[in-house]
């Protein structure tokens, strides 16, 4: 059963046995179970990703159906990370998985991201964002952040030690952002992409958004790359 289910990426050459071996014994974090952690979540279940952890402190809500999958309306109200777990046990039984009700915190994240051999963020929040990203560049743990905002997304991928971190791009003191505006095609997209770059990180295969943001504009169907130069003055990566 598990061969079969494995069967047509184990036909690509650059996975084969061995590439789904190394899979099925790797660990991967997603921290936020909304739209992009949806789609993340059900790509590293099906990729035959080991061990996946996720966590997420928030309730389903109305509003989050139109582009969260992992839920229904009958979970409106019921906690993510249980809903969550519901529903890829029923999908893929095979992977371990290790939900945690809560919010990222400086306090949480170093603890939780070194248990994992990478870590994608799915949050809006950008405090939350920079402690992920304090804790993997202390941990040395690969990091992918992605975002949504209406018909454009973002992609970057953080080699600690070797790359620009958030730390480079964002300001601690950063004005809260408000709730974005969100289209499931869109962020479905912006999510697959990021779990290729896990797949890309766990299989050491060339990952393009190693050190440079992707662009991607949804309704010309466009992307462009940028690349982000490490800021010596950075108070995270910079020391």
């Amino acid at each position: 059963m598990l061969a079969e289910r494995y069967e047509r990426q184990i036909a690509l050459p650059e996975i084969g046995e061995a590439g789904q071996a190394r899979l099925l014994a790797s660990s991967a974090l997603v921290v936020g179970c909304g739209g992009l952690g949806s789609t993340l979540l059900y790509c590293l279940c099906g990729m035959g990703v080991g061990r996946i952890g996720f966590c997420d402190g928030d309730v389903v809500s109305a509003s989050n159906l139109n582009r969260q999958f992992l839920y229904t309306p009958a979970d409106v109200g019921r906690k993510k990370t249980e809903a969550a777990h519901k529903r890829l046990r029923a999908f893929a039984p095979e992977p371990t998985l290790e939900p945690l009700d809560a919010f990222v915190t400086p306090d949480n994240a170093p603890s939780l991201v070194s248990r994992y051999d990478v870590v994608l963020l799915a949050v809006d929040a950008i405090p939350a964002r920079l402690a992920v990203n304090h804790a993997c560049v202390e941990a040395g743990v690969p990091l992918v952040d992605a975002g949504v905002d209406g018909f454009h997304g973002s992609l970057f991928t953080v080699r600690p030690g070797k790359t620009a971190c958030l730390g480079c791009l964002y300001s601690a003191s950063a004005p809260e952002q408000p709730a974005v505006p969100s289209f499931a095609p869109i962020v479905s997209v912006v999510a697959s992409l990021q779990a290729q770059c896990a797949a890309n990180i766990l299989l050491n295969l060339p990952n393009p958004t190693d050190g440079r943001m992707l662009l991607f504009d949804g309704a010309a169907m466009a992307t462009e790359f940028v690349t982000i130069a490490r800021n010596p003055r950075c108070p995270i990566c910079g020391k």
